[in-house]
């Protein structure tokens, strides 16, 4: 989502899925699960994970993609899910 903002596509649909997707997947406690290594580190050897990426870089998203469209209240308006309209709505 971040890239396709940067390059001038942030009112896509693409982007609006991703931002409905990132909405409906978060979290009760406001953020997103990611059980998966973030990083290679050393392929076999060892992986990393970066424990803020989870957080960061959706609410980046999110935040840059209400900013690009003036208001996430299109979600709700669009029908999508209801987590959606639920962070639309806040």
């Amino acid at each position: 989502m971040i890239a396709l903002m940067a390059a001038g596509e942030g009112k896509s649909e693409a982007v609006a899925r991703g931002a409905a997707y990132l909405a409906a997947t978060q979290d009760s406690d406001g953020l997103w699960s990611e059980p998966w290594f973030t990083a290679p580190g050393f392929p076999r050897v060892f992986y990393l994970k970066y424990h803020g990426y989870s957080a960061y870089f959706p609410v980046w998203a999110l935040a840059r993609y209400a900013r690009l469209t003036g208001t996430p209240r299109h979600l709700e308006a669009q029908g999508e899910s209801a987590a959606a309209a639920k962070w639309a709505s806040a």
